[in-house]
């Protein structure tokens, strides 16, 4: 518009120049001067500065009035400039001047498109109430002023002004029909007149110009309306549509809206999907709610949780709603452990009550499938004193005796199920499972003669077949422990006899009970039976492709030969375990060397002992293979080399038990070769050193003939005095007021057992009583807690070495000093142990005690070295085993040797599914956090703790429960990751643990 009206002014100044050019041409000096004025003040406005053109156009018009009465059309421009200079300038008087032009030149062609001009100027400013005060001048014909006129007033929300302007627009045929159209249709929206919104708008649909907005408005108006038919008649077939350029968003949206509304699940699912494929900033959480219930109506739960879990996530009933779903949508998708999560959220808040306690509901029964006893047993009760009329009662009520099941309260749990007035068979099946867990907690702390009632009660209620089984072999493994084998047997042969193909584990068990049952007829010294049925377990071993049981059957086998004196036999399966190139490899060849020896093969047997010796350096059979390789040299009459051999024994292995033998054999080779006084030296050490051992009988025989043999029998009866003052032939006396000492020992009296059995010490010092009383008041300390006075007395029998269980207060030495953290002084205690008990079990104690003592103080070489000797010594428990693979990982995870470290920590948990398999399992997956690997650290947690290790230590489950609070932050799922730290704070007793866990739930809270 400003182009055209400077095209228009330089027109006419054009003409009205050559005008006065040739009317005036010979103009005075004077009116030329003023001329200048005019000229000036159109050059300002032409570089737009107005306010100097103001000033050259206000000094022409005030000039003498004689040369401007002319017909001097430049008096007209001016005006108009000083208009259009006051318009620009945002002058005040820009209306007044407006007003007195028109009037002044009505007839001029400016003053028709004056109050337009100003109209576009304030409209192209955006002043629309100004804009309108001057449009509102303009020409009724003047279409573009007068859309614009009708703009104006829709954005001043004068909507029936502008409808009136817009519907006198839209039914011609100008270029702004089109828009007019639109605006009408959005104002008729607006009173809710769509249908002739309706009509506008498809007036509008024509013009490229509002093509794309168009289906949004017409959804809109069908929508309103109810007309949900017609609605899909149009949008379906533009949601069809390729590329079409049109904003569909809202067409998808309604579209969905509509077909949920009619429960059309499938096609409201694929509307949001569209729709929500337009929204890259996500959706509203009503909508966001409504496509995940509507995935989850159609089965696809992964996608619905999706969709429900940041919704679910709020604090309203919306997002109590979603929880719910959500928690109905993990358990479709076999994740109970998100869906415990999702069910905890929506139970903990009770924007509906009916929503509420379906979630309390479900929470329970997740707890229990998860096998999460005893949270699950404080969730159903809780729920039935909160909703005692709830339509779940008669279900939670039976789903508590189920739920005792998976506690580690077995006596609550059988209390409870005995104390119901009606059992239904799914009652009875957690009866016999509970019986049956508390019997085997007996078994494993060794409480054989408390397990056998339990086992019998599992037995009362076979509602698992192989629960059944498995209650027979284990009874009858207690049996066996408590040396009851004639009670033990049957059992094992009826399981050896059972076929019940419906029991995966049976085989299993049947193996294992061939093996228990041929060690019973051997214990009984049935060597053929246990022959046989070590054969049986044998081939049944090597079928199944178990080594290692094979190896051992092969061992057990040669014993019996061995028992039995069938000698070749018995050689036979000690070279087929020799060759089998196992651990026990040491004891089959020291076997061997007893079979040589008695079938008069010197020779054989003698190679057998040394191989013993050169092999297996660390055996415990090493000192009996040196002993018995002198006693062939002392059987044959090689006396000199017997007596190099025994020697070799005595002084290498001073704490053998085979010294006193090793001694009194000595002692007689060297009478043999007319030593006697070597021999009386022997002979006198036993009597000193062993005194109450039987072997001191036959020195006292010895060392008199040697004397006799020297010419010094007088010495015999100093000899003899000592012999019986640590041997008494009477001892009424001592010997009374000793056993009273003792019974308030054994009578659990031990404040008053120390001082008895001290008194007794003073007045008998060198009694033979007196080394065991001071083992005795090492016992008493400790029972008594006192530490330290045990300690005292315990190295005081060590010191002593004279009473017959030394080898005790070796052990209870070292479990003390490993208790209070004196780690080197317990790894002494734990190598003498090594170095001089034969006991097998105190042996293993020893290996497990160095192992766990060198990893507390960090010695990692040392340990991994003592955890591979616990993990290859056979017969070794479980428990050992796995630790020493788990001390080994840990070793490898603080070297950050994640590889190696989580091999070993898969042997572990291959072991045995214990406490130590549970924390092995947990660093597993805090290695795959630590990798930044959180759905695989989390998928572990879940799978592992429900499945495998549900019965772990509280500390350990904390701690896995805690890892997988921060796997779920990690992978952005703030309603899990809540969830779980509140199961931790509500059901965990660590006090430890829970602490931890409400800082992670604050942290969670302020993010």
């Amino acid at each position: 518009m400003k182009r055209l009206t400077s095209l228009v002014i330089s027109t006419l100044l054009t003409s009205t120049i050559a005008f006065q050019t040739t009317t005036l041409a010979q103009s005075t000096l004077s009116y030329s001067d003023i001329s200048v004025h005019f000229r000036n003040g159109q050059e300002h406005f032409e570089s737009k500065n107005y306010e100097a053109c103001r000033a050259e156009l206000a000094q022409y018009l005030e000039a003498d009035r004689t040369f401007l009465e002319k017909e001097d059309a430049n008096k007209v421009w001016a005006e108009y400039y000083l208009v259009k200079c006051s318009l620009y300038l945002n002058y005040s008087d820009t209306e007044l001047l407006a007003s007195r032009f028109v009037r002044n030149y009505p007839e001029h062609p400016i003053a028709a498109t004056l109050f337009t001009e100003i109209g576009n100027y304030f409209y192209d400013q955006g002043d629309y109430a100004r804009a309108v005060d001057y449009l509102s001048k303009s020409p009724k014909s003047n279409e573009e002023a007068q859309y614009r006129l009708g703009i104006s007033h829709f954005t001043l929300q004068n909507y029936r002004e502008a409808l009136n302007i817009f519907s006198a627009i839209k039914g011609g045929q100008g270029a702004y029909a089109s828009s007019a159209s639109y605006y009408s249709g959005i104002i008729n929206f607006r009173d809710k007149k769509y249908e002739e919104a309706i009509f506008d708008f498809k007036q509008a649909e024509l013009s490229t110009a509002y093509f794309s907005e168009i289906p949004s408005w017409l959804a809109h108006s069908y929508y309103r309306q109810g007309k949900y038919t017609e609605m899909l008649a149009y949008t379906e077939p533009l949601l069809r549509e390729k590329n079409s350029g049109k904003k569909l968003d809202d067409v998808a949206l309604l579209s969905a809206e509509v077909y949920f509304q009619q429960a059309n699940y499938v096609k409201a699912e694929n509307y949001y999907t569209i729709y929500k494929n337009y929204k890259s900033q996500g959706m509203p959480p009503t909508i966001a709610y409504r496509y995940g219930y509507s995935l989850y109506k159609t089965d696809q739960f992964a996608l619905a949780s999706e969709q429900l879990k940041n919704v679910a996530a709020k604090g309203d009933t919306l997002g109590q709603y979603a929880a719910y779903i959500l928690g109905i949508s993990y358990l479709k998708a076999n994740n109970p452990n998100y869906a415990l999560g999702a069910f905890d959220q929506a139970r903990k808040t009770s924007f509906n009550k009916t929503v509420t306690e379906d979630a309390d509901f479900n929470y329970a029964k997740v707890l229990l499938d998860l096998q999460r006893g005893a949270e699950s047993i404080k969730s159903f009760e809780g729920f039935l004193a909160k909703y005692p009329n709830s339509k779940y009662e008669d279900e939670a009520n039976e789903l508590v005796s189920e739920a005792y099941l998976y506690s580690n309260n077995y006596q609550a749990a059988l209390a409870y199920i005995e104390g119901l007035r009606k059992r239904t068979p799914r009652t009875n099946g957690a009866y016999q499972r509970i019986s049956f867990n508390q019997a085997v907690k007996f078994y494993n702390d060794e409480r054989y003669v408390d397990a056998l009632p339990y086992f019998e009660k599992s037995l009362l209620t076979p509602e698992s077949a192989e629960t059944k089984y498995s209650a027979i072999f284990w009874k009858a493994e207690a049996l066996s422990a408590e040396k009851r084998y004639a009670e033990a047997i049957p059992l094992y042969q009826l399981l050896i006899g059972t076929s019940d193909p419906s029991v995966s584990t049976l085989a299993e068990l049947q193996g294992k009970s061939r093996y228990s049952l041929a060690y019973c007829y051997y214990n009984n010294k049935e060597y053929d039976k246990a022959n046989r049925i070590f054969k049986e377990y044998a081939d049944l071993m090597k079928s199944s492709g178990d080594s290692q049981s094979f190896q051992d059957a092969l061992v057990r086998l040669g014993d019996t030969y061995f028992a039995s004196k069938n000698y070749d036999q018995a050689i036979s399966y000690y070279d087929q375990a020799i060759a089998g190139n196992r651990s026990d490899r040491d004891y089959a060849t020291f076997q061997k060397g007893l079979v040589l020896a008695l079938k008069g093969n010197e020779a054989g047997a003698k190679a057998a002992f040394q191989k013993v010796q050169s092999d297996f350096p660390q055996s415990l059979y090493f000192d009996n293979a040196l002993y018995q390789e002198a006693n062939l040299e002392f059987v044959a009459g090689r006396y000199i080399p017997a007596i190099t051999r025994f020697t070799q024994l005595i002084n290498n292995k001073p704490q053998s038990r085979l010294i006193p033998n090793a001694l009194l054999k000595r002692a007689a080779a060297f009478s043999n070769t007319a030593n006697h006084e070597a021999a009386i030296l022997d002979y006198k050490n036993i009597l000193k050193n062993f005194p109450t051992l039987p072997q001191s009988k036959d020195a006292l025989t010895g060392v008199q003939e040697a004397l006799n043999e020297v010419g010094r029998p007088d010495d015999f009866s100093m000899i003899l005095m000592e012999y019986q003052r640590t041997n008494p032939t009477d001892n009424s006396v001592v010997g009374l007021e000793y056993e009273t000492a003792k019974r308030l020992f054994y009578a659990d009296k031990f404040d008053k057992a120390i001082p008895a059995l001290t008194e007794y010490i003073r007045k008998n010092p060198t009694s033979v009583e007196s080394y065991e009383a001071k083992y005795l008041i090492a016992e008493s300390y400790n029972k008594l807690n006192d530490k330290n006075q045990a300690l005292n007395y315990y190295y005081q029998v060590i010191a002593d070495n004279k009473y017959k269980s030394v080898n005790k207060a070796l052990v209870k030495a070292a479990e003390i000093e490993y208790n209070a953290n004196n780690f080197n002084r317990a790894i002494t205690n734990y190598k003498n142990i090594l170095r001089l008990v034969a006991d097998k079990k105190d042996q293993q104690s020893a290996l497990i005690g160095l192992m766990e003592s060198y990893y507390k103080i960090s010695r990692t070489d040392s340990t991994i070295y003592y955890a591979n000797e616990v993990a290859n010594t056979p017969d070794l428990v479980l428990g050992a085993k796995s630790k020493a693979k788990l001390y080994t990982g840990k070793i490898y995870l603080d070297r950050n040797d994640y590889v190696k470290a989580t091999d070993f920590f898969n042997q572990t948990i291959a072991i045995a599914k214990d406490n130590y398999g549970a924390e092995a399992q947990y660093l597993i997956a805090r290695i795959l956090y630590t990798q930044r690997k959180y759905k695989e650290s989390s998928e572990m947690i879940i799978s592992k703790f429900r499945n495998d290790f549900a019965d772990a230590s509280d500390n350990i489950v904390g701690k896995a429960y805690l890892l997988l609070s921060d796997d779920f932050v990690g992978l952005d799922n703030i309603v899990q990751a809540r969830a779980t730290l509140n199961s931790i704070i509500e059901n965990l007793p660590d006090q430890e643990i829970v602490t931890e866990a409400k800082a992670k739930l604050k942290a969670i809270e302020r993010r």
